[in-house]
């Protein structure tokens, strides 16, 4: 019988084709857990900005934010709408939170809004929630991009969301 033999150069080829290929394996399966992560980060702030919006809309007052996760945002007061916001978003790093402001908004076209305080928060105005929370990534996919397209990603990306709704 004959037996099958590879020709001598065979076996290196097999070695090179996946060192091409692996590269673009590790960017597809993080880029692919950094997503979800990252979308599960903007269901949290969009929730939090919902449920903070809410929560003003029904008389409650607006609040201050300070940054760093410290004072109405350290998740532990939400007798504001800041501490709602804050206190909402479930298992996210309160110290990422870069910003939450409350707004008041006139029926105008465009609308005029002004930071909120329990003077402005009148029934038939509108209250508009922003959060902003800075998701850095949790896997290498930066580095393995960045070595690729020569640092074109940024260390974080900015998650934000507005959410309006009518005082009552």
């Amino acid at each position: 019988m004959a037996r099958c033999r590879a020709r001598r150069g065979d076996d290196a080829q097999s070695l090179v084709e996946f060192a091409l290929i692996v590269p673009m394996l590790l960017i597809l399966v993080f880029g692919i857990i950094d997503f979800g992560m990252g979308l599960r980060a903007y269901i949290s702030v969009a929730s939090a900005t919902r449920e903070g919006a809410r929560y003003a809309s029904v008389g409650n007052p607006p609040g201050s934010f300070s940054t760093g996760g410290s004072g109405e945002c350290n998740g532990t007061t939400v007798t504001t709408t800041v501490g709602k916001v804050c206190g909402t978003i479930n298992g996210l790093n309160l110290v990422n939170v870069q910003n939450v402001k409350v707004e008041t908004c006139d029926s105008a076209s465009p609308p005029v809004c002004f930071t909120a305080s329990s003077l402005n928060m009148l029934p038939g105005k509108s209250i508009r929630v922003t959060a902003d929370y800075q998701y850095h990534y949790i896997t290498p996919v930066k580095a393995l991009i960045n070595f690729v397209s020569a640092g074109a990603l940024t260390n974080y990306l900015t998650i934000s969301s507005t959410t309006e709704m009518r005082i009552e």
